[in-house]
């Protein structure tokens, strides 16, 4: 089987980045050939670097001829599209569907729904339609604190609402809680075609029991991780926290550095993992709505309790008194207060990690839970045009290398695939080619495709009808 990974890196790593990683990692262990095609949001540089980003983010027809030069060279069974904000834009699904690709996208956080990417304080009100026009947001610079960047998001989401680009394009959705599966139901995809599969990283190396103190936090330094609540909080609190991170309130996590709080900036990942493995619980408190944050399942590994915001996605994850404890968001006195309980009940922290040990395991990485959901693709690739019989083959390709990846996987045959897409009996002779099959395939071009190419209009040609698709094409 062969994948093709899809991602544009952002100029602060965060938890995207480090799936997309991780999720490379283990499929190339599992024996997957994988590939990846990505850009970086670092070669977006001064003003008019930006200004080129915001005229692109709609549709860069540069990055979608990029994208179908390598389908066309790497020949992928299956594209993960991970993020495609903001300088590959939605053009890159064109071009997957012109080859005949099916695409896997995962939703990672609400950009293709508010162009804030977490939802506004206002669209988590009960009864709030998601369906509804985003251009409230760009008067409130719900986007870097700019209007016209902000414009420029909305434009994207509301062009490709009208076209319908994520219900026609888009053969699999991937949310990562049952709460954001229902937050994208609401806002108009397609709920057959959502599947849920939590974050997951790699297996931690095997290490032994060691002295733990101190809390710690991990993340991104900005409003929506709660960083003020988190500051306020230590205020009330004499023991020690270890942040980690970096971004735009780097500045005032300086300022209130000193004491019993200390400020280590961005970290490699080896350093993270030493951290985890010597705090007492993780912090997390998030003011926004995030979709699954990836600190969570690495402190899980690192059987490391988490006292955490009660945010939605987390209701699931985060069980209180069981893997840690939870508080009111953007409560600082309640952080406070739970920070002194777990440090006065020192027994209770041990306890939570003792069944973060027995339950970690749903949360380490593994490619059978990806396998399993890629297996689940529909088989007809989503098209607007074309006939139907010049994706026959790359139908049965893909058919033939799931059911085999599969059966190296799992060791069974796969389930739900038609028997007819698996090789047939050495006894059974091979079916008669169908010539009228075959000259369309080679005869027969769409017209959508003869009017983009320069052709001439459709009233100069002639009409056939496809012998398969039933679908009416020009000569």
């Amino acid at each position: 089987m062969r994948v093709l990974l899809v991602h544009n890196f952002y100029q602060l790593p965060g938890g995207e980045d480090r799936i997309v990683r991780e999720e490379f990692d283990m499929l190339a262990r599992a024996g997957i050939v994988v590939d990846l095609f990505s850009v970086h949001n670092d070669e977006i540089k001064g003003v008019y670097g930006s200004l080129g980003a915001g005229l692109q983010v709609i549709y860069h027809r540069r990055a979608r001829q990029e994208l179908a030069e390598a389908l066309k060279k790497f020949a992928p069974d299956v594209v993960h599209i991970h993020n495609f904000f903001p300088r590959l834009s939605p053009s890159i699904l064109d071009a997957c569907q012109a080859a005949g690709v099916p695409t896997v996208m995962t939703l990672h956080n609400f950009r293709i729904l508010s162009p804030g990417a977490l939802l506004h304080p206002s669209e988590r009100v009960p009864g709030r339609d998601l369906r509804r026009a985003c251009w409230w947001t760009v008067p409130r610079r719900v986007y870097r604190n700019s209007a016209a960047a902000t414009l420029a998001v909305a434009a994207m989401i509301e062009f490709h609402k009208w076209a319908g680009t994520w219900n026609r394009k888009v053969s699999r959705f991937v949310a990562l809680t049952q709460w954001g599966k229902e937050r994208f139901v609401e806002g108009g995809l397609p709920a057959d075609r959502i599947v849920v599969k939590p974050n997951c990283v790699a297996r931690p190396p095997v290490f032994g029991a060691g002295n733990r103190r101190g809390g710690l936090f991990v993340g991104r330094l900005d409003e929506a991780k709660g960083i003020r609540t988190l500051l306020s909080a230590w205020r009330q609190c004499p023991y020690p926290l270890k942040i980690i991170g970096d971004g735009p309130l780097n500045t005032l996590v300086k300022q209130h550095a000193g004491g019993e709080l200390s400020y280590l900036g961005p970290q490699p990942r080896e350093v993270v993992q030493r951290e985890m493995r010597t705090a007492k619980f993780l912090v997390l408190p998030s003011s926004a709505p995030e979709m699954f944050p990836v600190a969570v399942i690495e402190a899980f590994s690192n059987r490391l309790p988490v006292i955490c915001s009660d945010l939605p996605a987390l209701e699931h994850v985060v069980e209180v008194g069981v893997t840690g404890l939870k508080f009111a968001a953007e409560d600082a006195e309640g952080l406070a207060r739970h920070t002194a309980w777990a440090v006065a009940h020192s027994a209770a922290p041990a306890k939570c990690t003792r069944r973060v040990i027995r339950r970690r395991s749903m949360w380490l990485g593994s490619p059978r839970s990806t396998l399993r959901q890629w297996r689940r693709l529909p088989l007809t690739v989503v098209r607007t045009s074309g006939p139907s019989c010049r994706c026959l083959d790359a139908r049965k390709r893909r058919g033939r290398a799931l059911g085999a990846v599969h059966r190296i996987a799992f060791g069974s045959p796969a389930e739900g695939l038609p028997t007819s897409l698996h090789p047939a009996p050495a006894s059974a002779p091979a079916p008669p080619p169908d010539r009228r099959t075959q000259r369309n395939r080679d005869t027969v071009a769409p017209c959508a495709d003869r009017q983009r190419s320069g052709g001439f209009p459709l009233f100069a040609h002639p009409r056939k009808r496809c012998s398969v698709s039933g679908q009416e094409y020009c000569r």
